[in-house]
């Protein structure tokens, strides 16, 4: 496959052309004229043609542009030279259906004057121009300004679209603007050549329609063989697209049964970990730390999720020693309120040494965060937790009790709790299957399965909490590091929570969503 980063072009497999025409037969739907807003190589072209005499189609590249011209010279194509923002801006025309792989340019790339003209066409459609992340946002800002009442949007767009939360406000403007909200996922890759996982995004304004928000998932491009399919009517709008998976009644449980519990929030104060600016050579090793001979400037922190061991639910003064071992970076530079000439002479040495170094291809002490304080090498601490939480996982998140009294880097939140919450009673009674069925509903995932959450959807995760012994505190640790399966857990975890305030069938119920959700992101 011919594709380029630099454009953002990842061509469309002919396999997936094929399907999308055969969808767009299977709704019977008539098209008066057509658009294909970034053409690339015209594959979608040929299937166009036979869905309408008045094809139109956008290509930005002169040589692009006549290999399709000549390509097709003998049908009613129309090809036209321009970038498709500066089309969606001016053109007077509309169109019954609008077509294609929008590019995936993030705007690390894109050009000023196509960030310029992307935030215009938000703001001609009356959306928040935060939403202007990437190219394919703009191209399904410019087709929805553009399409005919009733008519059909239909697009190849990443998988993020559904859930990312900078396009959250895009997704609320779409399901305002139209009653029939398609999403269609496969369970094979569609690009195997890159990591992005896609999905189609059906938009429309069916006569008659009932507003849902269609959710399906076909085993492959080629056989037609419907997998799973769902529809969403009451739960609008969906926050996460992604959360259509789950029926109306699903939603609705997840929902009613967490509003009987405290959140994370509160719990106590919440708050990433530290932001070194230079992980590389402000997290040192106890070597480097030796031979820099800097013991009394030093605090302990955990650099990485992957760094602890996963057999645990608690960190502990072993950690410390397990790291050492492994030879990995361990000890935080706390040099926030040292002056240059109060540094040891080594650890001056290496500091020189260091603020030299190239961190994205500037020097370690012009990058903002060390050129924005003072001094430069002085890293900003923030407290510590009782309980610690990683943001990112894959099987399940991992919290732990912070019994090492040990810092994290921003890969981490920490949970300062107050009081009446004791760390490993919180620690204990998180692994239930309500409040994991929330990581994985409120969350985002990515390629690989790995799911993420940010503070503000951490903080309103709800917790069924009480105060466990430690005998089952004992117990959940060792069913841990016997590295027990993870339904065994949490259904233990069950016994001592959640089961207490509902009937079993409902626990059931709740426990079956969260396999669902995990399985919608491990697939």
């Amino acid at each position: 496959m011919d594709n380029n980063k630099e454009t953002g072009s990842y061509y469309t497999p002919y396999n997936l052309i094929d399907f999308m025409n055969r969808y767009l037969q299977k709704n019977n739907q008539s098209f008066v004229n057509v658009l294909e807003p970034s053409a690339g190589d015209g594959r979608f072209l040929s299937v166009l043609l036979q869905q309408s005499d008045k094809v139109k189609a956008i290509e930005l590249f002169e040589e692009k542009v006549t290999d399709i011209s000549w390509r097709y010279k003998n049908s009613n194509l129309i090809v036209e030279k321009k970038n498709f923002l500066d089309f969606a801006g001016e053109t007077k025309e509309k169109y019954s259906l609008i077509i294609g792989n929008p590019p995936y340019i993030n705007p690390k790339v894109m050009g000023k004057d196509d960030i310029e003209k992307a935030k215009h066409l938000c703001e001609m459609e009356g959306i928040d121009t935060s939403i202007m992340q990437n190219m394919w946002a703009a191209f399904v800002v410019g087709a929805s300004r553009i399409l005919l009442q009733g008519g059909t949007i239909f697009f190849v767009l990443p998988m993020e679209f559904l859930q990312v939360q900078y396009a959250e406000k895009l997704r609320a403007h779409l399901e305002e603007k139209f009653n029939t909200i398609h999403i269609i996922s496969f369970q094979e890759a569609i690009f195997t050549d890159i990591e992005q996982e896609v999905c189609l995004v059906y938009l429309s304004n069916r006569l008659q329609e009932e507003p849902h928000i269609l959710y399906e998932i076909y085993k492959d491009t080629v056989s037609d063989e419907l997998l799973f399919s769902n529809m969403i009517k009451k739960n609008k709008p969906l926050k996460k697209w992604s959360n259509a998976i789950l029926s109306d009644d699903e939603i609705l449980l997840l929902n009613n049964k967490s509003k009987n519990y405290a959140t994370v929030n509160d719990m106590g104060i919440t708050a990433p970990g530290i932001v070194t600016g230079g992980n590389k050579y402000f997290i040192i090793t106890e070597e480097k730390m030796n031979e820099c001979e800097c013991q009394a400037y030093v605090l302990p922190i955990l650099q990485k999720s992957s760094y602890m061991p996963e057999n645990t639910i608690i960190m502990d003064a072993e950690l410390m020693k397990s790291l050492n071992l492994k030879k990995k970076p361990a000890y935080l530079l706390n040099l926030a309120k040292v002056k240059e000439e109060e540094l040891p002479n080594k650890l001056r040495v290496y500091l020189e040494w260091a603020k030299e170094q190239k961190v994205r291809d500037k020097e370690l002490v012009k990058c903002f965060k060390c050129a924005n304080r003072k001094p430069w090498y002085g890293v900003p601490i923030v407290n510590k937790g009782d309980v610690v939480f990683f943001k990112r996982y894959h099987l399940v998140p991992r919290v732990y009790v912070n019994k090492a009294d040990i810092h994290t880097t921003d890969a981490g939140y920490h949970i300062r709790l107050n009081p009446e919450w004791e760390k490993e009673s919180v620690v204990f009674c998180f692994y239930n299957s309500l409040t994991l069925a929330q990581c994985e509903f409120q969350g985002r995932y990515y390629g690989g399965g790995v799911s993420e959450l940010v503070p503000s959807e951490f903080k309103e995760l709800k917790i069924p909490y009480r105060k466990i012994g430690d005998e089952d505190i004992n117990t959940l640790n060792q069913m841990f590091r016997d590295k027990k399966d993870l339904d065994s857990i949490v259904q233990f975890v069950n016994t001592r929570t959640i089961s207490n305030d509902m009937e079993k069938q409902t626990v059931e119920k709740i426990e079956a969503i969260r396999k669902k959700l995990i399985q919608r992101r491990c697939k």
